[in-house]
């Protein structure tokens, strides 16, 4: 019966300390997912003033697609594209494209796929072992990808495929907003990690489309 007793205490003291320290964490559970997107390091070359914009085409089943990401933590390809189709048209000067509804049968037209490369099973086991722990055992990933495939068609004709890829970085911990003075380059943080699109990587999506322009040029498909 002591012993009974005093494991009923030991239990209850234990509990109520857990209660505790989740109340006192609770504020910094928004901060504990945080993402870092760097800028690819080849930066396209346009030529200016010489081409006028590309029609970009991007079909129905990816602009309509707001399935949930099947990886823990990380946005689906279908709320990224929307994203993507909202800050086109505010960049088109720059960016070198313009949105169309649909392709034209005559001239030259761009059309987007993206797609998010399967986390290593090491990654996913490692974000599932944080969210069992509430966040106590930190998770890091340093490969999260998307590709982005080009189509590009002259006439409705299939001429060249060119691919990009744009990779980021992601931490989980429940210290997190106190590790970040300390962690380099420009962190975001994300309170609903998988419908949330961080701004690096927008900026990163976006810049593959001056690049896919200068390639093209080079290849003398925009001339």
């Amino acid at each position: 019966m002591r012993n009974d007793g005093l494991f009923m205490t030991t239990h209850s003291l234990f509990k109520r300390w857990t209660t505790w320290v989740a109340l006192l964490l609770i504020p910094l559970l928004p901060a504990c997912f945080v993402s870092n997107w760097p800028l690819p390091a080849h930066q396209a070359a346009l030529e200016r003033g010489t081409v006028p914009s590309i029609s970009l085409y991007i079909p129905a089943y990816l602009k309509d697609n707001r399935a949930n990401s099947p990886y823990l933590y990380q946005p689906s390809p279908g709320f990224v594209v929307s994203r993507l189709i909202a800050r086109i048209p505010a960049q088109e000067e720059v960016l070198g494209f313009r949105l169309v509804s649909q392709p034209s049968d005559r001239g030259t037209f761009c059309t987007l796929h993206l797609s998010l490369i399967e986390p290593s099973a090491a990654s996913q086991l490692g974000s599932l072992l944080s969210l069992l722990t509430y966040f106590v055992i930190p998770t890091y990933n340093g490969s999260m990808t998307f590709a982005v495939t080009y189509d590009v068609f002259s006439d409705t004709h299939f001429i060249r495929q060119y691919r990009y890829q744009v990779q980021g970085k992601r931490l989980i911990w429940l210290l997190t907003p106190f590790a970040l003075p300390f962690l380099p380059g420009q962190w975001n943080a994300s309170i609903q990690p998988q419908t949330e699109i961080p701004d690096g990587l927008m900026q990163g999506l976006l810049s593959t489309l001056p690049q896919l322009k200068a390639d093209g040029q080079r290849d003398g498909l925009f001339n």
